[in-house]
């Protein structure tokens, strides 16, 4: 499934809202993590809203959203999901059982789930480039 993200520069980020589903919004601090919100967003909106016997809308295009005067100047992305369960993915990651204590309560002091923890993690390292030489 293919619907158009639009993605407006917001004090501390991006918000993103998904015009053809008014309810799923999200935000990010830049666009990388917006986009990877939007993808995220967008699976669980549509996974409830499918849920609740709701039938999927005919996706706005790209050209009819930047069109509106008010989109002037945002970001317009293609957010692709699958849409049937298999967007999200479970893994396996070996730790030293102390960092994993360390990452379970940091999760429960802050109210995280340890998936969103590494999630967040994985986004800082990739953006900070922490493993180049």
């Amino acid at each position: 499934m293919k619907y158009i993200a639009l993605f407006e520069e917001e004090q501390g980020g991006f918000g993103v809202s998904f015009p053809d589903f008014p309810g799923c919004s999200t935000f990010g601090e830049d666009l990388d993590e917006a986009v990877d919100q939007a993808h995220e967003a967008l699976t669980l909106y549509i996974e409830l809203f499918l849920e609740e016997g709701n039938s999927l809308p005919e996706a706005t295009s790209k050209k009819e959203l930047l069109a509106l005067p008010e989109n002037k100047g945002n970001k317009v992305l293609n957010i692709i999901i699958e849409g049937d369960g298999s967007d999200f993915e479970e893994f396996e990651v070996v730790m030293h059982h102390h960092l994993l204590k360390r990452v379970e309560k940091y999760c429960k002091e802050y109210g995280v789930s340890p998936a969103d923890f590494f999630a967040v993690a994985a986004r800082k390292a990739i953006n900070d480039d922490v493993f180049a030489e």
